[in-house]
């Protein structure tokens, strides 16, 4: 298993995904074509952090407690069903995706990572002067001390 240790409640893993008419046509991970998402990004429950690139470009920064497959897929695909339209990013050719998987956080997190993922979305506003490229919404919660020191990390990834 090639889990990349992010930190003592983290993992971090990196991917690169083909895609073609809304689908993911090859998802590779350590410079080798892969059959799926690796552990634990592919548990659902499990709250996750989510960057979308275009080469060294953010565009997108997503939160989920679902199988990521299944998230990217849901965004992929959506159609207008409930006003929900999907990911902005979906007719891209191909897409970097870095997946943040927090171990040890329960459902009742959701406003932890909500909040981290508004700190992510922040960060890249001030350090760029504007929003990413097809972000349309975002949660905003006031942050403690230690989820901005934790923004900033996974923001320093993330822009890398």
């Amino acid at each position: 298993m090639l889990v990349t240790r992010w930190n003592d409640k983290a993992t971090l893993n990196k991917y690169h995904l083909k895609l073609k008419d809304r689908q993911i046509l090859s998802i590779e991970y350590g410079g080798r074509i892969v059959e799926s998402f690796i552990e634990p990004d592919n548990h659902s429950k499990l709250h996750k952090l989510y960057v979308i690139k275009r080469g060294s470009n953010v565009v997108y920064f997503g939160q989920t407690t679902q199988n990521i497959r299944t998230r990217l897929w849901q965004g992929l695909n959506a159609k207008g069903s409930h006003g929900y339209w999907g990911y902005q990013w979906k007719d891209l050719p191909e897409v970097d995706i870095l997946v943040w998987c927090f171990l040890g956080l329960d459902s009742k997190n959701r406003r932890y990572i909500e909040t981290l993922e508004g700190e992510l979305v922040f960060l890249f506003r001030k350090h760029t002067g504007k929003w990413p490229e097809h972000h349309t919404e975002i949660h905003f919660h006031n942050a403690q001390e230690d989820e901005i020191e934790l923004a900033e990390a996974i923001f320093r990834d993330a822009i890398a």
